[in-house]
């Protein structure tokens, strides 16, 4: 199975490469491993994060595409849907099946492969511009900023931006 999930990485890489999509860049770390790659997700305009880079990696599972990449942020991120690792909890990077956080069904839950790389970026976009307060990492933020949202929301997510310049 690893075999597959090599060529389509191998060839998602190539998509990207030669039309990128807005908003990330992605690749390899280095082509000796296709399942490890990097990515620098910009901050959307608009938003407390607009401004910002903030790093990722991702790890692809060897029977990717039929089941999704892990994604975590490398640096600071002070987000509902971020967990204080990095760790993304977003319903396309969940594995088929029920959401162990019961927020989602499974029909709701959509895994990498069956979206382009576009509606990939555009879902973690959006995830960043309109955070989802009922995602299983949302406590991180209410224990955080002390159960308050919008301003103090914001004031932590423009601080980490400041810092990632």
């Amino acid at each position: 199975m690893a075999g597959s999930a090599l060529r389509r990485l191998m060839a998602e890489y190539k998509q990207l490469t030669l039309n990128p999509p807005e908003g990330i860049i992605a690749g390899p770390i280095n082509e000796e491993n296709f399942f490890e790659w990097e990515a620098l997700i910009t901050g959307p305009e608009g938003t407390c994060f607009e401004g910002g880079v903030f790093p990722a990696k991702l790890i692809f599972p060897a029977d990717y595409p039929l089941s999704p990449p892990k994604m975590q942020f490398t640096c600071e991120m002070f987000h509902p849907n971020i967990y204080a690792d990095g760790r993304v909890c977003i319903s396309i990077l969940h594995a088929p099946g029920d959401d162990p956080m019961g927020y989602e069904s499974s029909a709701e839950e959509v895994v990498t492969c069956n979206k382009a790389w576009k509606n990939f970026t555009f879902d973690l976009v959006s995830m960043l511009a309109e955070p989802n307060d009922e995602s299983g990492a949302k406590c991180r933020c209410r224990k955080n900023v002390g159960g308050k949202t919008g301003e103090e929301f914001n004031k932590i997510a423009e601080r980490i931006v400041g810092e990632e310049h």
